[in-house]
């Protein structure tokens, strides 16, 4: 497998990068303060990075001000004061419903400032903590709104279009060969695209990215959608019925073809009449998707 940097992960070391020159030039006495600030809010979109500056911040000030008070506390009690103020710490991050990587994050700003105050022998450590970690925040999120913000669009498109192309041999499994297909990556496929198509639905900020283009986008993840249950229900019928003529037609013109095994055709199975109403019906319901989406996603 081929070792891929992606611009997230080269945005989020240059901001590092950059946090971390920064604390030397303002002579923090602690600079990787301000990477862990930059850590933080490297989100997949500009939107995303707000929310976690904000959350980063908030949660760094209560790690912050908790240590200030817990130094007073348990002076003496390190350890004591780590088991407890981390518990608070998760405790109101999970109430402000922050991500697990920002509530850590904010967990060693609160252990480090509480193991350093006392070291410093300056009450306001932890204040000048929260400002690295704060300046550090600030430059993730000017790095992720200026250098390449992320859009989406086209990634999303080509994942609708591998989601459609891996239902096909799907379809042609069950329909023409008899047999229930393993819909695990398919699943895989269809989570990964609901993700993308939710970064972009909530996307503010990105002045790059249209309404009318995720819109479209989106339109075209509820055909996929309609495929998925169609195949679905197919795949739940434990009989094999036969395709109709007009269905068969459909499907050997998108390139699928039957097998025969041992002199019987699963296309001359025999199987209730309501089982073939309701398969073709689905069968159907998928093919007009696959046709209006294959028409669709280029407009």
């Amino acid at each position: 497998m081929p070792l891929l940097i992606g611009m997230r992960t080269f945005k989020t070391a240059l901001a590092c990068g950059l946090a971390v020159v920064v604390g030397y030039t303002i002579n923090s006495p602690y600079p990787p303060f301000l990477a862990i600030g930059a850590l933080g809010c490297m989100d997949s979109s500009i939107t995303a990075s707000l929310r976690s500056a904000r959350d980063m911040i908030f949660g760094n000030l209560v790690g912050a001000i908790l240590a200030m008070i817990f130094t007073v506390a348990f002076t003496g009690h390190y350890a004591l004061g780590c088991f407890i103020g981390v518990i608070i710490m998760i405790t109101v991050c999970n109430l402000m419903h922050m991500k697990p990587g920002i509530t850590s994050l904010a967990c060693v700003v609160f252990c480090c400032c509480l193991k350093d105050i006392p070291a410093t022998g300056n009450v306001i450590y932890g204040l000048l903590r929260f400002r690295d970690t704060a300046i550090g925040t600030g430059i993730a999120l000017a790095v992720n709104m200026f250098i390449r913000p992320y859009s989406g669009a086209n990634h999303t498109k080509k994942g609708i279009i591998r989601a459609q192309q891996a239902m096909l041999p799907l379809l042609e499994e069950r329909v023409l060969r008899g047999r229930i297909p393993d819909l695990r990556d398919l699943r895989n496929k269809m989570n990964d695209l609901d993700h993308n198509i939710n970064i972009l639905l909530d996307e503010r900020m990105n002045k790059s990215l249209k309404k009318s283009e995720v819109a479209h986008l989106r339109g075209c993840q509820q055909l996929s959608w309609k495929m998925r249950d169609a195949l679905i229900s197919i795949c739940s019928i434990d009989t094999t019925p036969s395709p109709s003529p007009e269905n068969l037609a459909r499907m050997q013109a998108l390139g699928m073809k039957s097998q025969r095994q041992n002199k019987d055709n699963i296309l001359a199975g025999v199987c209730d009449e309501n089982d073939t109403i309701v398969f073709n019906y689905y069968l159907k319901i998928f093919l007009d998707s696959n046709d209006y989406l294959t028409q669709l996603i280029d407009l």
